[in-house]
């Protein structure tokens, strides 16, 4: 069906060559994949380089057979710590639950490595519990433009994203988030990752790295197995894209939770089953830090 088969090649050939590299050292792989498996606690926080109140979750893992959402874990006392020695502590935002954020509002600095330190009673033992992670944050790189075009296979339209940038030398691991007319697409599923295989040091003139559909064609797809996961825009539409230069051990956690059922962050599902980590102390999930570039264009079917 062309349908499916242009939904899957938007994935498969970003991340074809990806699936095959190893988990870097500064992870390690846990594996949950029964329905008796004690819960255990599932920390993700990310970092980036705009000013603002950084934010650390928290939740408890569910079964892997059990569909329920994750519970989240309240009570934590936590910090991130830069190797300057700039100290932040994070507060329980106000109705709810497990989700922290820095009580000051905080950026990261490129280059500058970054620590995470959460205790927390989560086995109700009357001891807290540490869970410590740390995260460097990549140099970033920076988006000079980019543009959508209009591109169709057999029947079908879809909008092509393309990127120009200089890819610096050495292996790199990308995130690119969007932003469809001030509607953020903030889900793990809907980020496009791929590495520099194909651009080591070359300049990225105008490269695809992956599609929105037309969403004057939406009821065409309705019958796709991944319908739910896709995005339609629109003739017009302001699409703002931000790139950024991420770890491999953070590119590969995106990419073993884009492959599970769901392709969701583990803080809002059941847990993962053999996905890495670098929280140390006996939990799942994730720290990362990375800056971000941003550039915007507008979707246009007439070129």
């Amino acid at each position: 069906m062309i349908v499916q088969l242009l939904y899957k090649y938007y994935i498969l050939t970003i991340t074809l060559t990806a699936i095959l590299l190893g988990l870097s050292s500064c992870t390690e792989s846990i594996k949950l994949d029964t329905d008796d498996t004690d819960p255990v606690i599932v920390i993700y926080s990310t970092i980036t380089d705009e000013l603002t109140y950084q934010q650390v979750q928290l939740s408890s893992s569910t079964g892997y057979f059990d569909g329920n959402k994750n519970a989240k874990v309240s009570g934590a006392t936590i910090t991130i710590t830069s190797d300057k020695g700039d100290l932040y502590n994070l507060e329980e935002v106000h109705n709810t639950p497990g989700i922290y954020k820095t009580t000051t509002q905080m950026a990261g600095i490129p280059g500058e490595n970054y620590h995470l330190k959460v205790m927390v009673d989560f086995n109700n033992d009357g001891i807290n519990e540490t869970y410590e992670a740390d995260a460097k944050m990549e140099l970033p790189v920076k988006l000079d433009s980019i543009d959508i075009s209009y591109e169709k296979i057999a029947k079908y339209h879809y909008y092509s994203f393309n990127i120009y940038a200089k890819e610096p030398a050495g292996t790199n691991y990308y995130m690119c988030k969007y932003i469809v007319n001030d509607s953020v697409y903030d889900r793990i599923s809907k980020y496009v990752i791929f590495d520099d295989l194909s651009y080591d040091n070359q300049y990225i003139n105008g490269s695809s790295i992956g599609y929105f559909f037309d969403d004057t064609e939406r009821d065409e797809y309705k019958d796709a197995d991944d319908y739910n996961t896709m995005t339609f825009i629109a003739d017009g539409d302001v699409v703002k894209l931000q790139l950024s230069n991420i770890g491999k051990g953070f590119y590969n956690f995106l990419l073993q939770c884009q492959e599970e059922k769901d392709g969701e962050s583990p803080f809002f599902g059941g847990p993962l089953s053999n996905i890495s980590t670098n929280i140390k102390g006996g939990g799942i999930g994730y720290f990362a830090a990375y800056s971000i570039s941003q550039k915007q264009a507008i979707a246009k079917k007439e070129q």
